[in-house]
């Protein structure tokens, strides 16, 4: 959220949610990039307006196109975070949903997922995290045994609460090692994307929803 001398501004937050408004999905575009770079920058902002989100350039060589249409071998598109770094900095490949803003690209809030290449050259991503993944996943994402060709895992951090872990990062999707909670099933890419038009990007304005209300940050 920003604001101005006490009042809410509605500046730019068609950045923070990546162009979401009925009808655009042309301007959609997903795939699984591999990242070259994740650095913060001030964004120009009018005068007494202050953002509570911060924001990121990140550069992506672009390994496969799932939506949309990209020529380039590199992207580099705006993201915006309220927490700090963006978590989809923490992997090297990553399923990632921007929309074209302008002459740039701005990432979809907060959406993304990990993704490793197996062993039969396929892109996965991982088992669903925490019961309410689980529910969500129902009858969308499968899952299935997979076969890494790389370690496959999410980072945990140093400051969780232990006892949470089985219960979010549980057998048979995932083996905790120490900090690690490595992959042991996979889900594909198709569904994870189908996932998301059901869901977030629906309530969004896209694939046949009705808009979404403004955004708050």
């Amino acid at each position: 959220m920003r604001k101005t001398n006490g009042w809410v501004a509605a500046l730019a937050l068609t950045l923070a949610f990546g162009a979401a408004r009925a009808g655009e999905e042309e301007n959609l575009l997903v795939f699984v990039g591999e990242k070259i770079s994740v650095a913060q920058f001030e964004p120009e902002l009018p005068p007494n307006t202050l953002m509570m989100d911060g924001a990121f350039k990140a550069r992506f060589r672009v390994v496969k196109v799932i939506y949309g249409r990209y020529d380039g071998e590199v992207i580099e598109f705006d993201a915006y975070d309220h927490y700090g770094v963006p978590p989809f900095a923490a992997y090297d490949h990553s399923l990632l949903f921007v929309s074209r803003d302008g002459e740039g690209f701005v990432q979809q809030k907060y959406q993304y997922f990990p993704v490793f290449r197996t062993r039969d050259g396929e892109w996965n991503g991982c088992g669903p995290t925490g019961p309410r993944i689980v529910e969500e996943w129902r009858g969308v994402v499968a899952t299935h045994p997979a076969r890494f060709a790389e370690d496959a895992y999410i980072p945990l951090p140093h400051d969780r609460p232990r006892g949470r872990d089985r219960q979010w990062y549980a057998r048979p999707h995932f083996r905790i090692e120490g900090d690690r909670a490595y992959c042991l099933t996979g889900s594909s890419l198709g569904d994870l994307f189908e996932l998301k038009k059901r869901t977030v990007l629906k309530a969004r304005g896209l694939f046949g929803g009705a808009g979404a209300a403004p955004a708050q940050r």
